[in-house]
C-alpha cells in the first residue's frame, strides 16, 4: 500500500537533490506551488499525469517515485544490476567474442550504474555535475577509500576491513613482489580474463626467458591469480587471470596506474 508521507519525503528529497524550488519545479509540471507542498507534505496525491510530468522533471522512474517500502529504492536497484549481471553473462556465452556488440553495450550499462552510485553520494547537484565533467580521479570520505577514473577504474575498500587487516606472510609478499617486478607486470598484461593464452603466444607477448616466465606461470597459478585450463576438444589450453584471485593483479596494476597519474581530482563529500 503506497504510503503517502514517505512518497512525499522521496518527492522533496528528489527535489533537493536537483537544487530546485517548489515554484520552479510546479512550473514544469504545470501545476501551483501549494500543489508541490501538498504533495511533500504528504497531504495528497498527484495523478497520473502530473505522476509522468515529475518523473520527467526528476529523471526518475515513476515506479521507484510509487515504492514506499522501507528497502524498496535498494531492493529495486539491486534486481535492476542483477538483471543486467545475467544478461551481461548470457552475452558472453552467447556472443561471438569477435562480434560482440551485445556483451559491450551490457557492460557500458553496468559501468554506468557504478558510475551513478559513486557521483550520488555528493548529496548535491551541483557538485555532482562538476565532478562529472572532471572525469579525473575520485577518493571519497569516512565510509572507506573510493576510487573513480573514466579510464576504468572503479574500487571501494570500507574502512572495516582496514581494521581487520594483519600483516601478510612471506608468501603473499613474495607474491606481490612478483606481481610489481617488470616481468610480473608483462605477463599479466599479455593475458586475458575470459579466454585462454597459449603459452607459445605469451613467450612471442613477454620476450622473457623461458626459465624465468616458467617459475611466475608456476607461482601465479599456485596463488591462484592464474589458472591453466586445458581443452583437448578444441585448440583453446593456455593460461588465463583467474576468476579468484585475479583480482589481485588487477588491483596492483591499478594501484600502479593511480601512482604515476600525473593529472587527477580529489573530492571529499561531507554529507549531513
Amino acid at each position: 500500500m503506497l504510503d503517502q508521507k514517505i512518497f512525499g519525503e522521496k518527492l522533496r528529497n528528489h527535489r533537493k537533490k536537483l537544487g530546485m524550488t517548489q515554484e520552479e519545479v510546479a512550473e514544469k509540471v504545470g501545476v501551483s506551488p501549494q500543489a508541490i507542498s501538498k504533495w511533500e507534505a504528504g497531504d495528497c496525491l498527484p495523478d497520473c499525469f502530473n505522476l509522468k510530468a515529475i518523473s520527467d522533471v526528476y529523471k526518475i522512474s515513476a515506479d521507484v517515485l510509487l515504492e514506499t517500502e522501507s528497502d524498496g529504492d535498494i531492493d529495486a536497484v539491486a534486481n535492476k544490476i542483477e538483471q543486467l549481471g545475467t544478461e551481461f553473462i548470457w552475452a558472453t556465452a552467447n556472443c561471438d567474442r569477435y562480434n560482440n556488440d551485445l556483451h559491450q553495450e551490457l557492460g557500458e550499462d553496468l559501468w554506468k550504474m557504478w558510475k551513478g552510485i559513486y557521483f550520488a553520494e555528493t548529496g548535491n547537484r551541483k557538485i555532482q555535475e562538476e565532478s562529472k565533467k572532471k572525469g579525473n580521479l575520485h577518493i571519497v570520505g569516512s565510509f572507506g577509500q573510493k576510487i573513480w577514473d573514466e579510464e576504468g577504474v572503479a574500487c571501494v575498500i570500507k574502512s572495516s576491513l582496514i581494521k581487520k587487516l594483519s600483516t601478510s606472510d612471506q608468501n603473499t609478499i613474495d607474491v606481490m613482489t612478483a606481481l610489481c617486478s617488470e616481468d610480473g607486470q608483462k605477463l599479466i598484461l599479455s593475458l586475458f580474463c575470459d579466454r585462454p593464452t597459449p603459452k607459445q603466444e605469451i613467450i612471442e607477448k613477454t620476450n622473457m626467458e623461458i626459465s624465468r616466465l616458467n617459475e611466475l606461470l608456476l607461482m601465479f597459478t599456485e596463488s591462484k591469480i592464474l589458472e591453466y585450463v586445458a581443452d583437448h576438444r578444441s585448440p583453446n589450453t593456455g593460461y588465463l587471470v583467474s576468476g579468484h584471485c585475479g583480482i589481485a593483479a588487477y588491483m596492483m596494476l591499478t594501484a600502479m596506474y593511480v601512482l604515476n597519474k600525473k593529472n587527477y581530482t580529489i573530492t571529499q563529500f561531507l554529507v549531513g
